[in-house]
């Protein structure tokens, strides 16, 4: 118990009373603020954990997003593949179930792969194998079994077949270049033993012709090759030297389609 003396000068007695009031509310009050910063620290601490599974939560579906926009993105390239294979079919021409690529065969100058369609889906020796529409890309050999079919690519060098070459702008020629399309010692395709008076030039498009010298060959003419990438003859030489540009890319091939019947 405190007594409170008031003199006279003094600026009050309201004063005096909240000066002693804070000097005894002075303890109680360390106490409360004592009291009170755990909840305070517990309180920072709950939100930064709060902040930490919030952010972990975006980062999570961020990724899914991500994931799902990549298996969206490959369904969309699957498809747009699938179309192009399919639009190029021709009436009269009998194919095959669509067909996976499953191994390359063979060594550095052998260029063949192996398929996972065969006798069952129709497939038989020395048939054309083609992509897109009606692109060219190789045929298959005598390795052929009832789920498997070997097929042999226009970039090997035992490949061949007769070509002709068609300009580009869909002229008609007085001499159109015709001749045995195969893949030279050198490592290009071309097309060999084109007369020096043919005509043909570079862009021109190399179709099947179907037969060569007069010969009826393996597959049905108009097929798609690629397209003439150069052109050049000397002096000396007999035929033209006829470089070609594949019209696909052999080595990246996934699914094929074998002309079963024309």
């Amino acid at each position: 118990m405190f007594t409170i003396y008031v003199r006279e000068g003094d600026s009050g007695p309201l004063h005096t009373v909240q000066l002693g009031a804070a000097e005894v509310l002075r303890p109680v009050r360390g106490l409360l603020d004592l009291a009170t910063s755990p909840f305070a620290t517990v309180s920072e601490r709950v939100g930064r954990v709060a902040d930490v599974d919030e952010e972990e939560e975006l980062e999570e579906k961020a990724r899914r997003y991500e994931e799902w926009a990549t298996e969206a993105a490959r369904l969309r390239q699957e498809n747009e593949r699938l179309r192009e294979l399919l639009k190029g079919e021709q009436s009269s021409f009998t194919y095959s179930p669509l067909a996976q690529v499953v191994s390359p065969v063979g060594g550095q100058l052998t260029k063949r792969v192996v398929i996972n369609i065969g006798t069952k889906d129709g497939v038989a020796p020395e048939q054309p194998v083609v992509v897109g529409n009606n692109t060219l890309i190789g045929r298959t050999t005598s390795r052929v079994t009832p789920n498997t079919a070997e097929v042999l690519l226009v970039t090997d060098q035992n490949f061949a077949a007769g070509a002709q070459i068609l300009p580009a702008d869909g002229s008609v020629r007085d001499s159109p270049g015709e001749g045995l399309l195969r893949t030279s010692w050198e490592g290009y395709l071309g097309v060999e033993y084109v007369d020096l008076n043919a005509e043909a030039e570079q862009g021109d498009f190399v179709v099947t012709s179907g037969r060569v010298g007069g010969r009826e060959l393996i597959f049905p003419p108009g097929l798609l090759v690629g397209t003439v990438e150069s052109v050049s003859s000397r002096d000396i030489d007999q035929y033209k030297k006829i470089v070609v540009t594949p019209a696909a890319e052999v080595d990246d091939i996934q699914e094929v389609r074998v002309i079963v019947g024309w």
